[in-house]
Formats: C-alpha cells, sequence, structure tokens
C-alpha cells in the first residue's frame, strides 16, 4: 500500500500486513515525522454517524510531561460520538489533546482527545481526525452541545440573510 507523510508530502510503500488493524504510528525516513498509518478501507468501518458542523474549536496538544506542544483555533467539519475532523491553517502535533468550544450560553466546552491523523488538506489547510477518549457521558454531551450549537447558529444566520 502507499502511505503519505503528513509532514513533507512523501509518498512511501508499506506492506498493509505490517499494519495494526487501529492503525501504526511510522516514522518518515526523509523528514523524521512520526505519523499513523491504517489498513486500506478503514474509512468504511465508522462505527457512529457523521454530522456536519462549522464550529470553533481550541485545542491544546501536551506531550507526557504536560508541556505544551501546539496549540490554536480550527473549524469542526463533522463530529460524531466517536470524534472530530478538525481543520485548521498549521498541522497539529501528536501528544495528549484537549478540545475546547463555547456554547450560547457561554459555557466552557471541553473534551479529552487523540490525533489520530493529520494530513494537507489544500493550499494552507490541514484536517486532522481527532478520537474522543474522555468518559461517555462527557462526549455524549460535548457533541451534543456542539451540534446544538452549530444548529442554532445556523438557525439565526438564515434569519438574518432573509431579512
Amino acid at each position: 500500500m502507499k502511505i503519505h507523510c503528513n509532514a513533507c508530502h512523501t509518498t512511501f510503500k508499506m506492506d498493509s500486513k505490517r499494519v495494526e488493524p487501529d492503525g501504526s504510528l511510522v516514522r518518515c525516513t526523509k523528514c523524521l515525522s512520526v505519523f499513523r498509518v491504517y489498513p486500506p478501507n478503514m474509512a468504511d468501518r465508522r462505527k457512529f454517524p457523521r454530522t456536519k458542523t462549522r464550529n470553533l474549536i481550541s485545542h491544546v496538544s501536551v506531550d507526557q510531561n504536560g508541556k505544551i506542544i501546539s496549540q490554536g483555533m480550527g473549524k469542526a467539519l463533522d463530529i460524531s460520538q466517536g470524534g472530530i475532523l478538525l481543520e485548521t491553517p498549521y498541522p497539529i502535533e501528536v501528544g495528549d489533546i484537549s478540545l475546547m468550544a463555547v456554547d450560547k450560553e457561554v459555557n466552557l466546552l471541553e473534551i479529552k482527545a487523540d490525533l489520530v491523523y493529520c494530513k494537507k488538506a489544500g493550499l494552507g489547510k490541514f484536517q486532522s481526525g481527532i478520537k474522543f477518549i474522555d468518559t461517555e457521558l462527557r462526549v455524549l454531551n460535548f457533541v451534543k452541545s456542539l451540534i446544538i450549537e452549530y444548529s442554532h447558529r445556523k438557525h439565526t444566520m438564515d434569519i438574518e440573510h432573509s431579512k
């Protein structure tokens, strides 16, 4: 199978039998970046349906010692009970991730997550697949709040545009 480095976009060949079902971490021999690869047809194995959204999400990545690796803002493109697809103008670094957003009542929504992959998605855009690792109840509340917030903003914008 062909794999692509998320950092330098070099293409490599890899035996798909060496890739674990949950994905495997590999190191690029050109730039030494570490990224996760998945077995072929992994995209067809989604556990939860995805809902399109356009919420602004803050993120912070930290290493094992609690040192901040990267932080910033991104736009959620879709969300499910299992994770979120986040678009940013820069790649998100591997590490423990905390995602944060604010709902319409200005409540802070925060959840813990892991970076599954980060890939270049066009000029100045990166897409990161992020898997939620928090408790099931916290995940459900986070997803529900973001979907409600997006629906509220979308409805409000539709009303303003029709005036």
